[in-house]
């Protein structure tokens, strides 16, 4: 079906250049966390409410990647061709395959983290990832605030914010240099430098979205190859400019929770949206995850 794109800007028509909106499956509860694997040309995203990770190819479509995948919600992918997945009831971040996970990290300071919830990876192997704490999952919130953190590749656990009030998606500009988190409360994104050393530092907003076009708030996010910024937001799929303007909004008739670049170009959104996914053709590549 055509898509329904709201364009405030001519760089609108070069991203949402032309085709249609397909569903390629349906029947979940809710979906979430797509990564693209650009060697195995493959999607995987996750049906976290039942604990579920699936697999979908164009050729045999979607199958049963993992169950009990520890409510895994987002997922991201190293070079080496591991799953990394935010696995919320785990408390933790690990590697996942189809038969087990390999916990990274589940403790900040001694204390079992709250509820990680999206993850990206660096390609010098800097795990960073979001943990609000969710009331759905119960339990102490032991971690006292909902943080930001690095993981290194020698396998310390860094605090990069804690002043978020639920930070959620979470994504890195074309050259890494910035790293962008948004706040699901606030519907804002906020970007931060990463130094050349490794350091992080909060430069402030980078963009809002509106809650006037409908329901749904600031949760998957990824970037293309020109650093517009796809952020999930009120009515569906957002995308802002890299000044941090508003470019478009594609309207999706479900909650969208999330989102990846992939296909063979680089050039298909696969939208995870409350219980189906979907694959949309857009004009510019998007950043999918470095392999070797």
């Amino acid at each position: 079906m055509a898509p329904r794109i709201e364009k405030f800007s001519p760089a609108a028509d070069r991203i949402f250049s032309g085709g249609d909106l397909r569903q390629l499956s349906s029947g979940f509860r809710f979906t979430e966390g797509p990564v693209w694997d650009i060697k195995e040309d493959c999607l995987y995203f996750t049906d976290f409410q039942d604990h579920l990770i699936l697999k979908w190819t164009e050729k045999d479509g979607q199958t049963l990647y993992r169950d009990h995948a520890n409510r895994a919600i987002g997922l991201s992918m190293d070079a080496d061709g591991r799953i990394v997945a935010a696995e919320s009831s785990a408390h933790g971040i690990a590697y996942t395959d189809s038969e087990k996970s390999v916990p990274i990290t589940g403790t900040f300071e001694g204390r079992q983290l709250n509820s990680p919830n999206d993850v990206v990876v660096a390609r010098n192997g800097d795990i960073f990832f979001t943990d609000p704490y969710s009331a759905m999952m119960g339990g102490p919130k032991a971690v006292g605030f909902n943080g930001i953190f690095a993981v290194t590749p020698g396998g310390e656990t860094r605090l990069v914010d804690d002043s978020f009030s639920r930070p959620n998606g979470i994504a890195l500009s074309p050259d890494e240099s910035i790293l962008y988190v948004n706040d699901s409360d606030k519907q804002q994104i906020i970007a931060f430098a990463i130094g050349k050393d490794g350091a992080v530092s909060k430069t402030g907003v980078f963009a809002a979205v509106d809650p006037a076009y409908g329901p749904g708030v600031v949760d998957g996010m990824k970037v293309d190859i020109e650093g517009n910024v796809y952020v999930t937001g009120p009515g569906g799929l957002w995308v802002i400019a890299p000044d941090g303007s508003p470019a478009a909004i594609l309207y999706v008739s479900e909650q969208v929770g999330n989102f990846c670049f992939g296909g063979r170009d680089s050039k298909t959104l696969f939208i995870t949206a409350s219980t189906s996914v979907y694959a949309l053709p857009v004009g510019i590549p998007g950043i999918v995850p470095y392999r070797k």
